[in-house]
């Protein structure tokens, strides 16, 4: 009885170790790629599949393979496209600066540095949360490089304060309707920040995997500079870029999208049923919806 019962117990460590160690190689490990130089930063980026340019900007406190990787999303868009994924500088191994004058609008000129780097004239675009503020910002402010642009788990608001905006992990409440302080920005990723609202197993989970994978201090510089990435409502109702917004219906930015929807012109709407702003990539109808909308913008659809 005695050895069954040390043979079992060796069995559950052993299963134990094996899935705890899956579990880190999927945290930690990192698609092999390259390096430019992006105004004295340098920023990591893999290149992957044939086709049209599909550039991909993840979310604060995530990477390029956290993000779009492991849900599926690179692996669907690399059938019919070049899909190219860059670490934010101050993520991954991306260069990491601590000067709040080196995020803001320079995170969204990498995109269009990389597009240099690689003699690429105009590409699709998508950006999950933070990324999908600063796509919206790239929309914007180099509309002529941008053939169609994807704003996930993200929107806008006429606060005058983005750090202001709620919390995407929170349950989705009408700007001005929310009887509690809003919780910041900092939250607006794959795997948010903010301690003081992490309660649940998960929370906790997301928040020890979040210390381990961070730079706190980069991160510290980068929250400075998210005025940078305001984008004026006037621009939104001129936009000529076709653009789609995709939303997980309990996403906490789901109204911020509804906002979005409103004002800009050329933008498709798709919401997520069932998913929240971490789930939303592992959803079939995210990436499907993603990948749809791409191939009905190429230009050899649209010439």
């Amino acid at each position: 009885m005695k050895k069954k019962i040390f043979v079992t117990l060796a069995l559950v460590l052993a299963l134990g170790a094996a899935g705890g160690g899956a579990f880190l190689w999927l945290l930690l490990h990192r698609t092999p790629g390259e390096f430019f130089d992006s105004n004295g930063v340098p920023i990591y980026y893999t290149v992957e599949g044939q086709g049209e340019p599909v550039i991909l900007i993840h979310g604060i406190g995530a990477n390029a393979d956290l993000n779009w990787r492991r849900p599926g999303v690179t692996g669907m868009l690399a059938r019919d496209f070049q899909v190219i994924a860059f670490d934010l500088r101050g993520h991954g191994r991306s260069g990491q600066p601590t000067d709040p004058g080196q995020y803001g609008v320079e995170m969204v000129e990498d995109a269009v540095r990389l597009m240099d780097h690689l003699h690429i004239d105009k590409a699709h675009v998508a950006g999950y949360s933070l990324g999908g503020f600063i796509a919206l910002k790239l929309v914007t402010t180099h509309p002529e490089r941008i053939r169609s642009a994807a704003i996930c788990a993200a929107g806008w608001s006429d606060a005058g304060d983005i750090s202001a905006l709620p919390s995407p992990y929170s349950k989705p409440v009408p700007q001005g309707k929310t009887k509690d302080k809003p919780q910041e920005i900092a939250g607006a990723s794959v795997l948010p920040l903010p301690a003081a609202t992490q309660k649940s197993v998960f929370n906790r989970i997301r928040s020890w995997v979040a210390d381990r994978i961070v730079n706190k201090a980069a991160l510290k510089a980068l929250k400075k500079s998210y005025e940078a990435l305001r984008v004026p409502e006037e621009k939104l109702k001129d936009n000529k870029v076709p653009s789609i917004c995709l939303i997980g219906r309990e996403d906490g930015f789901y109204y911020l999208a509804g906002d979005l929807r409103d004002r800009m012109a050329n933008l498709e709407y798709v919401c997520i049923e069932g998913a929240n702003h971490f789930t939303a990539p592992f959803h079939g109808a995210f990436k499907s919806s993603l990948h749809d909308f791409f191939l009905r913008h190429r230009a050899s659809v649209n010439p």
